[in-house]
């Protein structure tokens, strides 16, 4: 049973997170030093940073994210395009991202009082199949979500219209009673064209007094 606020009420029943940047620490600055570490070409890292887009869907990373691609076929892409990079993506690399993308705690107990209040709640996540092993080992998802949806497993990602559709059918809400948060602006732009209310993440705690506020306009 994924509602548990009675339907017909206005406002918002549902709230959704990414989980990179909105239960984790940012991870920006954390893939810099990362890079830094490594010791990636800086004029090459930024070159392939440049041909990138999020919502290109047919670019490698995209592939790879919708479980498309191997991982083990776009590790050897990457260390042939730019030499180092690929190890922020390799599980079995010190310099692994997810393993240092720490678990926000306040964040945590946030969303498990929000499930107390009568919320539902859900985690929305463009991933890497091989990489789960180490978010699902740092968040227990099963006390904290009602619905779980892992890109590589589904065959979506953000920013993909289908993704929010295929969310609102697993919520079996609709959009307008969904509160969506993210810290990529894309796929906040895509979930409000999809009649989501939605919010820009820039600080996992930070953030917490808008949800409130909107959350207390239901």
């Amino acid at each position: 049973m994924k509602a548990k606020i009675e339907p017909g009420l206005s406002g918002i029943k549902a709230v959704v997170f990414d989980w990179g940047g909105v239960l984790t620490i940012p991870p920006v600055p954390v893939i810099e030093k990362l890079y830094r570490d490594i010791d990636v070409d800086k004029t090459q890292l930024a070159a392939r940073r440049a041909e990138y887009r999020d919502d290109d869907p047919n670019s490698r990373f995209a592939k790879l994210e919708r479980g498309e691609l191997s991982l083990e076929s776009y590790l050897d892409w990457s260390r042939s395009d730019l030499p180092g990079a690929e190890a922020i993506w390799d599980p079995e690399s010190p310099h692994f991202l997810f393993a240092h993308l720490t678990v926000v705690s306040e964040v945590v107990d946030r969303i498990l009082q929000l499930r107390k209040r009568g919320f539902v709640t859900g985690l929305l996540t463009n991933n890497i199949a091989e990489a789960w092993p180490t978010v699902t080992g740092g968040l227990e998802v099963e006390k904290l979500f009602d619905v779980v949806i892992n890109s590589a497993f589904v065959g979506m990602r953000k920013p993909e219209e289908r993704i929010y559709t295929y969310l609102l059918e697993q919520l079996e809400m609709s959009p307008e009673n969904v509160l969506f948060l993210d810290d990529n602006r894309v796929n906040i732009e895509v979930a409000r064209a999809c009649g989501i209310e939605a919010i820009k993440v820039d600080e996992p705690i930070g953030v917490w007094a808008e949800i409130e506020r909107i959350l207390e306009q239901t």
